[in-house]
């Protein structure tokens, strides 16, 4: 079902440190969502290694158990699912209701950072992960420079790409170019460009802040191939038509970002973050992060966080069935 799920891991501030750390990092993320809208199971495991002081490989490997019910359009004479359309149904019979899903994702992810004789850095990243339907690969390449001696000021610039396989199942009134009545799978493309350039400041050595300003790229196939609309809604004759969702093929966005880190106590740290998004599809979004970290003992450390989230929607967004009729995108 195409899932985009995004683990952070946190570390306590406490200054910064110069050592080289090899370590094995073993996680469990358990999610989930009232009314049964979202449930998902992720183990993962992380490796890093140093080689000396001027090389450090990291490696991560995350498998995601997801289940549950996503909202759509559909016909309730022919049954719950995201792939009951037709035309000239009876608009009776049209029911925006949750579809049941379950899905698995395998993501991999590799990154090698390198150092030159400035202290300069140099990270090349790699991402693969794959899902029954969905299939993502994507390489990184970000440049951290330090503006001064005493390593308290940097500016780095990041550049990803990111290529998209999106499998779609043939259905009627679907604009797949294969055998409807094959019950065959469309393969579909998209691709991502993210480039982000990033100020950083060690205020104090308890302190720390972090500027920065993104865009991202994207062409292709960006339609959720599960999501129905309703067209040419007619009460009266009672007929109506569930179709799949129809999204522009491109999408340019760009944003920024501001976050503050800051050990009040030896045990205790604080984090905020803001960020800003705007896309020209109509969408924009501020989001608001805090987290408290509170070290325990060398064993555990407590984290306690509270985010809130502000979305606007798209410009060709409609939440009545009866809205679309001609219009292109749904």
């Amino acid at each position: 079902m195409q899932l985009k799920l995004s683990i952070a891991t946190a570390v306590l501030l406490i200054g910064v440190s110069s050592q080289a750390e090899d370590y094995v990092s073993f996680q469990y993320l358990q999610y989930n969502e009232n009314d049964n809208r979202t449930t998902v199971s992720a183990p993962s495991i992380m490796i890093n290694k140093d080689f000396g002081v001027d090389y450090t490989l990291n490696a991560s490997f995350v498998g995601d158990a997801v289940s549950g019910a996503s909202p759509t359009y559909y016909d309730t004479a022919s049954g719950a699912s995201a792939f009951s359309r037709g035309t000239n149904l009876r608009a009776s019979d049209v029911k925006y209701a949750n579809v049941e899903y379950e899905d698995t994702r395998l993501a991999a992810s590799l990154s090698l950072t390198s150092r030159f004789a400035n202290r300069d850095e140099l990270t090349i990243g790699l991402n693969r992960s794959s899902e029954s339907d969905f299939y993502s690969s994507e390489v990184s390449a970000e440049y951290m420079h330090w503006l001064d001696d005493s390593k308290n000021q940097s500016i780095s610039l990041g550049l990803s790409y990111q290529y998209n396989e999106i499998l779609v199942t043939c259905v009627e009134n679907s604009s797949c170019s294969v055998d409807v009545a094959s019950g065959a799978s469309q393969k579909m493309d998209a691709n991502l460009i993210n480039a982000q350039l990033s100020f950083s400041q060690n205020i104090d050595s308890r302190s720390y802040a972090k500027f920065a300003l993104y865009t991202i790229l994207e062409d292709g196939y960006l339609t959720n191939p599960y999501m129905n609309v309703v067209r040419n809604y007619n009460e009266i004759l009672d007929t109506a038509d569930i179709v799949a969702e129809n999204r522009p093929d491109s999408k340019t966005a760009f944003g920024g970002s501001v976050k503050y880190a800051n050990a009040l106590t030896d045990t205790i740290s604080l984090q905020l973050a803001y960020r800003y998004y705007s896309d020209d599809w109509g969408i924009s979004s501020n989001t608001l992060d805090s987290d408290v970290y509170f070290q325990y003992n060398e064993d555990w450390i407590f984290k306690l966080g509270l985010r809130g989230y502000v979305q606007s929607e798209a410009d060709f967004y409609s939440a009545d069935k009866d809205y679309f009729t001609n219009e292109t995108y749904a």
